[in-house]
């Protein structure tokens, strides 16, 4: 009898110690730049956030988009400069479209992965599933 009685004093314990669940679904949003024309050139103030909120490296990121939008860039700073005026709907594009191979997982959809490189080939590895596939390289 004392044997169950403790029992479920520890279960009512242990499911007071559990977090509280979330009310939404979704807890990863992709994100969305800031930006301005200045000239011909497009001006994009957060990519260090962006690139905080995808874990992956500024300069990553930066190299997919010049890839992506066939154009140069300079950065100064917390800004970056790309050659040409691009719509913050086409470079937001882009970003999704860079999350969805460098980011998300391709079996659980999660973004707790990180970018390994073993033997020259870069792998994306979640660390929510286990799953592993290997992505292509941006030069």
């Amino acid at each position: 009898m004392s044997w169950n009685y403790k029992y479920k004093d520890l279960l009512k314990k242990a499911y007071k110690n559990l977090p509280k669940l979330s009310k939404t679904t979704e807890r990863f949003n992709i994100p969305k730049i800031e930006g301005r024309f200045e000239g011909n050139r497009t001006v994009v103030s957060n990519i260090n956030q962006i690139a905080k909120q995808l874990s992956r490296e500024k300069n990553h990121i930066i190299r997919f988009l010049v890839k992506e939008l066939a154009t140069t860039g300079e950065n100064k700073g917390k800004l970056y400069y790309f050659i040409g005026k691009f719509n913050s709907k086409r470079i937001n594009e882009k970003i999704e479209k860079y999350t969805k191979d460098y980011v998300l997982c391709s079996q659980c959809n999660k973004p707790d992965t990180k970018l390994i490189r073993t033997k020259g080939i870069t792998f994306k590895q979640c660390e929510a599933c286990g799953a592993r596939t290997s992505v292509r390289q941006i030069k």
